[in-house]
């Protein structure tokens, strides 16, 4: 019959943020927390987890396999792709160092890292994490910066867990990263105190992530059903109270404002979908 919405009775879910937890306990990812709560609210779908790199999921995604990305990051090349439902407004990503080579980095008289001049620097060799979204601001000047010899893209099981360990055994100088992973991190690997943050210069704004579906009839059927849950005061709650339990103090007091305006929108359906 024309006009008939496709059937949404299964979903493979794709994820591959970084692991965090406190102490020895299980790890666990941002997205495991909210596919567990979003499963039960999406009744007759049957869901299944894999865990996919960047570049993996991607290719799924423009393929229009049935598939939904459980954590990720919106950009416009991306939007073509496919269809978003928000959840998580993170701080702008910082460049982590090892505080040993800090002096070595072009940082200005506020603290903050030129990204262009770092990018340049054949001295200083950088890590980045093939075929992941580091926000629309910065993909652009990596874009133009990075495929310079010394700055490396590796190839990551998830969404780079594998990179800050390199900066602390001396495999490379610096890479990128959001505030909440390096405190994750160092929750399981006290070495991590060696590691700085240092904000860089003009990266201001919220990077906003979320689930993504397939641009595909299928895709806007299931983002459809998955932001009608997620748009509710319950979903707005719970996605709140995960992200704001993983950011470091200072983040929640600089961010607070624009966190619940993002959380007063989220409380309700995105309009369009």
């Amino acid at each position: 019959m024309a006009g008939a919405q496709p059937v949404v009775d299964r979903i493979t879910w794709l994820a591959g943020d970084t692991i965090t937890g406190p102490g020895p306990g299980p790890a666990t990812r941002p997205s495991d927390r909210l596919l567990d709560w979003l499963t039960p609210r999406l009744p007759g779908i049957t869901h299944e987890r894999v865990v996919a790199n960047a570049k993996r999921s991607w290719i799924l995604i423009e393929r229009g396999d049935p598939v939904c990305h459980a954590s990720a990051v919106r950009s416009p090349q991306r939007e073509a792709l496919a269809y978003f439902s928000n959840t998580r407004p993170m701080p702008p990503l910082q460049v982590v160092v090892r505080q040993d080579r800090l002096a070595a980095f072009p940082v200005d008289a506020a603290g903050q890292i030129d990204l262009p001049a770092l990018l340049a620097m054949p001295r200083l060799q950088g890590v980045l994490v093939q075929g992941r979204s580091y926000g629309p601001v910065l993909d652009a000047q990596l874009e133009q910066g990075a495929p310079l010899g010394h700055v490396q893209r590796v190839t990551s099981g998830d969404f780079g867990s594998n990179v800050l360990p390199m900066l602390l055994q001396g495999r490379a100088d610096y890479a990128l990263e959001y505030p909440n992973a390096l405190i994750a991190l160092a929750s399981q690997r006290p070495e991590v105190a060696s590691l700085a943050m240092l904000p860089i210069r003009g990266a201001t704004e919220l990077v906003i992530s979320g689930v993504a579906c397939p641009r595909t009839p299928w895709g806007r059927a299931a983002i459809r059903r998955i932001d009608a849950v997620l748009g509710t005061p319950e979903g707005a709650a719970l996605l709140r109270e995960t992200l704001m339990s993983e950011l470091p103090a200072d983040s929640r007091r600089a961010y607070r404002e624009a966190i619940d305006s993002f959380f007063q929108r989220r409380a309700q359906p995105t309009p369009g979908l």
